[in-house]
C-alpha cells in the first residue's frame, strides 16, 4: 500500500527564514504567532519561546510592554485573511530604533481552500511595495480604516484605561496631555466634564498607570470610588473612615485613591469633614474628584469650605468635553471600539460602510461615550454574515435621527476666507471701472488706492482679460 508523500526540510527553511534580514512572523488562521525568526526576536528584545503563542490583535494594547506594541502590529488585514496578499504602509515603527516602514502579508492556503497561516514581513517599504490593482470602493473604505487603525495603535499603544482619550482634537490633547503629566506625579486631581464621557474611567487609567510605571501590581492598591449624590453627611464619614481602614502604612500615596464622584452634590457639612479629613492623610492617599456640572471656579466660588477643598484637590484640572463637541475624534472611537468589540466575540477584523460611517459621524451622541459603545456592540451582533456594518446593522435611532440623513456630499463646506476676499475686491474694482470707463486714474480715486496699484490688481485678477457681459452679470448677482 502506498502513501502519500509528505513534505520535508522544514528546518531548512527555518534556516533561510533565520538568514534573512527583514524580520518575519508566521500566525495561524487565528491570528497566533507560531514562528519568528532571528531579526523579529532582536527586534522585540525577546526570546523566541515568549513570542510564539502570542495571539495578534487589532484592538490598541492594554499594557506598556514592548511586546504588546509588536503583537498589535502584527494583526492581519481583512484583506490578508481573505486570501490576498497585502502591502501596508506603516505611520511609525512598532518598535523605538528600528526602520520599519512596511508591512508584507502572504496567506498560504490549507488544502481546503481556506487561509491556513499567514507570513508577515516587517521591512522597508520602498522594498515590499506590492503592485496591486486599484481595489473596489469597499475595499477603498475598509484600507482607510485599517489604515486610521493603525495610526490609532501607534500613537495610543501605551495607554491603559485612557481609551477615553482616543482623537486628535485640541481639546482632547490638552486633556491627554494633563493626564500624562498626572500618571508622572502622584498629585491630586480633578476632572469635569458631562455625563458619560469616561470620568471614571479616566481616574481608574491614571490610577493603574501609576502603579505600572512604578512596577508594582494592580493588587497592591485600591481605587476607592465613592458616589457623593448617593450618601448623605453620616454616610459619607462612615465611608471615610471605610476607606481609611483599607490603607496600609507602609504603602506608596499613589496605592491609595480616593474618588468623589458627582463632587458638586457634597453638602457643606461633608466638605467640612472631607478637609479636615484629608489634612491629615494627604500624605497617605491621593483625592480625585469628578465633577458633571461645575468646574473648579464654580465649586471654589461655593464658600471657604469649597475653595479649601478646591485648593487642596485641583493641583491638575482635566476636561473631557462631550462627542458632539469633538467631532473629528468620533471616527477614531468608532474604530477602536469595533476592534475591542470584534476581539471579545472572537470574529474577524471588520469595518464600517461609507454610508454607515457617514451616518455615525453626523450622529449628535446625547449619552457620549456608553452610547457609542453600546451602538457599536449592537452593530456587531447585528451584522451575523456580513464582514461588514451596514446601514441596515445600526440602531434604529441611527437611523431615523433627522440630521443624520444628510449625506457628505450636502454638508456646507467650509468657507475660504481668502478667495471670498479676492471675489469681493474683484465686484469692487469692476463698479469702479463701470463708474470711470476709460479713465483708471478716476477709478483708483474712487477705491482710495493709487493707480499702479489698481493696474496691478486688474492684472492679477485677471480683470482685463473678461468679457464685459461676465463681469455685468457678476456685478448683477452682487
Amino acid at each position: 500500500m502506498s502513501h502519500p508523500p509528505r513534505g520535508g526540510n522544514s528546518r531548512l527553511l527555518a534556516r533561510a527564514l533565520d538568514q534573512a534580514q527583514d524580520s518575519i512572523a508566521v500566525l495561524d488562521r487565528n491570528g497566533v504567532i507560531q514562528f519568528v525568526n532571528a531579526a523579529m526576536c532582536a527586534m522585540a528584545g525577546a526570546e523566541a519561546s515568549a513570542i510564539v503563542g502570542q495571539r495578534c490583535s487589532w484592538s490598541v494594547a492594554t499594557d506598556q510592554s514592548a511586546l504588546s506594541a509588536l503583537l498589535t502590529c502584527l494583526a492581519p488585514p481583512t484583506s490578508a485573511r481573505e486570501g490576498r496578499i497585502t502591502a501596508r504602509q506603516l505611520s511609525s515603527p512598532p518598535v523605538y530604533g528600528y526602520k520599519v516602514s512596511g508591512q508584507l502579508f502572504v496567506p498560504l492556503f490549507s488544502k481546503e481552500g481556506g487561509v491556513e497561516l499567514t507570513l508577515v514581513v516587517l521591512g522597508d517599504w520602498e522594498q515590499i511595495r506590492l503592485q496591486q490593482p486599484l481595489p473596489a470602493e469597499s475595499a477603498v473604505q475598509r484600507r482607510q480604516q485599517e489604515t486610521a487603525l493603525t495610526a490609532i495603535r501607534s500613537r495610543w499603544q501605551t495607554l491603559d484605561g485612557l481609551h477615553a482619550l482616543i482623537g486628535c482634537s485640541p481639546a482632547i490633547k490638552l486633556a491627554m496631555a494633563r493626564a500624562q503629566l498626572a500618571i508622572r506625579s502622584s498629585c491630586n486631581l480633578l476632572i469635569h466634564g458631562p455625563k458619560s464621557v469616561g470620568k471614571l474611567e479616566l481616574a481608574q487609567g491614571v490610577f493603574l498607570s501609576r502603579l505600572n510605571q512604578r512596577g508594582l501590581q494592580r493588587t497592591a492598591g485600591q481605587c476607592f470610588p465613592l458616589d457623593c449624590a448617593a450618601v448623605d453627611s453620616t454616610l459619607f464619614d462612615g465611608m471615610l473612615e471605610v476607606f481609611s481602614g483599607r490603607m496600609r502604612a507602609d504603602a506608596d500615596r499613589i496605592c491609595h485613591q480616593l474618588v468623589l464622584e458627582k463632587l458638586e452634590a457634597l453638602s457643606e457639612d461633608s466638605v467640612r469633614s472631607l478637609c479636615q479629613w484629608f489634612a491629615s492623610r494627604q500624605s497617605n492617599c491621593v483625592l480625585v474628584g469628578l465633577s458633571q456640572n461645575a468646574t473648579t471656579a464654580e465649586l471654589a466660588s461655593r464658600g471657604r469650605d469649597w475653595a479649601t477643598l478646591v485648593s487642596l484637590m485641583a493641583e491638575i484640572e482635566i476636561y473631557i468635553p462631550p462627542l458632539r463637541a469633538r467631532v473629528d475624534d468620533v471616527e477614531a472611537l468608532l474604530l477602536h471600539e469595533l476592534a475591542s468589540c470584534c476581539q471579545s466575540a472572537g470574529k474577524q477584523q471588520m469595518h464600517f460602510s461609507a454610508d454607515a460611517m457617514d451616518l455615525l459621524c453626523s450622529y449628535p451622541w446625547p449619552n457620549n461615550l456608553s452610547q457609542l459603545r453600546q451602538v457599536v456592540a449592537e452593530s456587531v451582533q447585528y451584522a451575523v454574515l456580513s464582514p461588514s456594518i451596514q446601514v441596515g446593522h445600526l440602531p434604529t435611532a441611527i437611523r431615523t435621527f433627522p440630521s443624520a440623513v444628510v449625506s457628505a456630499a450636502e454638508r456646507p463646506e467650509p468657507i475660504d476666507l481668502d478667495q471670498v476676499l479676492l471675489e469681493l475686491e474683484a465686484i469692487a474694482i469692476r463698479r469702479a471701472l463701470k463708474l470711470s470707463p476709460r479713465n483708471r486714474a478716476r477709478a483708483a480715486r474712487l477705491l482710495g488706492i493709487s493707480r499702479s496699484r489698481l493696474l496691478r490688481r486688474i492684472e492679477q485678477l485677471r480683470l482685463g482679460d473678461q468679457p464685459p457681459e461676465a463681469g455685468k452679470a457678476q456685478e448683477a448677482e452682487s
